[in-house]
């Protein structure tokens, strides 16, 4: 088996995700692959979807690469479905890599406050269009989704564990 491990960190904008894969990655020395810092670098918009989806299918090709050279890899997308989240963990299912789940969430109006706390262009756009007016639609992992993986860590969590 692989000693490789494909950590998925998921959660609404403002959850705490850049945070918690930064220390996955210090701790676990693992490679991060984050959307967000390379729409930002290339001077897109956040919320260009079409460019961001294209660029995670990138991403997630590049993960299975990573993964099979034997590094551990950490994919912060937001993953907003079970089916994106399932898709992201076959990848690591076909390169033999254990998979771990972290979900991150708060409560909507803290996200909110965060979100506008941590400002640049496209904050508001996130705040009122993403937050406030589609949040309802990010699904939450269920029981049946988490025991899918080989290890999971919840909003409630600590981590690096104790």
């Amino acid at each position: 088996m692989n000693e490789a491990k494909l950590y998925l960190v998921c959660g609404l904008p403002g959850a705490g995700k850049t945070t918690r894969a930064r220390q996955i990655v210090e701790g676990a020395k693992a490679v991060h692959l984050s959307p967000d810092e390379w729409i930002v670098g290339l001077g897109i918009s956040l919320v260009d979807y079409e460019f961001r989806f294209k660029l995670q299918d990138c991403m997630l090709e590049h993960a299975g690469k990573i993964l099979r050279c034997g590094a551990s890899t950490v994919i912060e997308f937001g993953s907003w479905s079970r089916e994106e989240r399932e898709s992201i963990r076959q990848v690591a299912v076909r390169e033999g890599a254990v998979t771990e789940l972290h979900f991150l969430d708060a409560p909507l109006d803290e996200l909110v406050r965060r979100v506008r706390a941590r400002g640049g262009p496209d904050a508001e756009a996130l705040a009122s269009d993403v937050l406030l007016g589609s949040s309802d639609q990010f699904e939450r992992p269920t029981r049946e989704e988490i025991a899918l993986f080989d290890r999971y860590v919840g909003p409630d969590d600590h981590w690096p564990p104790l």
